[in-house]
């Protein structure tokens, strides 16, 4: 029991700081020894959670998929009023919550790593898939309410996903904190006229 208490609260620790490691340094730069000398502990500590980078990789992998998964459960509604069902699923998408789930730069080292490696590929696809049905229907609750044109909404579902994936990765480059409210309401317009409700 207890050594099963520990690796509950290690496991969480040790991914915590690979996945930092991973922002700071890139796939190249992360190993099991500099998790271990950043966290103080023995390599073979990490070894006995994670026998070697491949399966450290993949579970910080399906670390970052449930916390997707998390905020992904939290964004379903709470309200039966279709306006504010919308609007609360504007805000979350273009809101610093969603895209704070994980840094950029381990977004990428991680898509990077889903090229080489299938279990990384399936893992990213599935996430993609829950994301698109929780958008799917969502839209399709605002199109039966008549707040939103009557289109295929798993299409619109994943016009929404790319315009929002660009999002992230523009405004990082070319958003400052000082433009950035402006820049989300000028999205959320967008991403209403593309759902066929005029946007303004």
């Amino acid at each position: 029991m207890r050594q099963r208490q520990n690796a509950e609260l290690r496991k969480p620790e040790i991914l915590r700081n690979f996945l930092e490691i991973l922002v700071e340094e890139g796939i190249e730069g992360a190993s099991i020894g500099k998790v271990a000398k950043r966290m103080g502990i023995h390599p073979s500590l990490i070894m006995h959670y994670f026998s070697t980078k491949e399966t450290l990789i993949i579970e910080a992998v399906d670390h970052i998929v449930h916390e997707y998964g998390v905020l992904i459960d939290r964004m379903k509604p709470r309200t039966a009023d279709p306006a504010r069902r919308l609007r609360r699923l504007l805000d979350t998408l273009v809101g610093d919550e969603w895209h704070r789930v994980s840094e950029i730069a381990a977004d990428f080292s991680v898509i990077s790593i889903s090229f080489r490696n299938p279990e990384v590929d399936r893992r990213i696809r599935r996430l993609y898939s829950l994301y698109k049905r929780f958008l799917s229907g969502e839209l399709r609750a605002l199109m039966d309410a008549g707040l939103i044109e009557r289109r295929d909404p798993a299409r619109r579902a994943e016009l929404l996903m790319s315009m929002l994936e660009g999002y992230r990765h523009f405004k990082h480059f070319f958003v400052s904190e000082r433009s950035a409210k402006s820049f989300r309401s000028d999205m959320k317009r967008a991403i209403l006229r593309l759902l066929g409700t005029g946007g303004d």
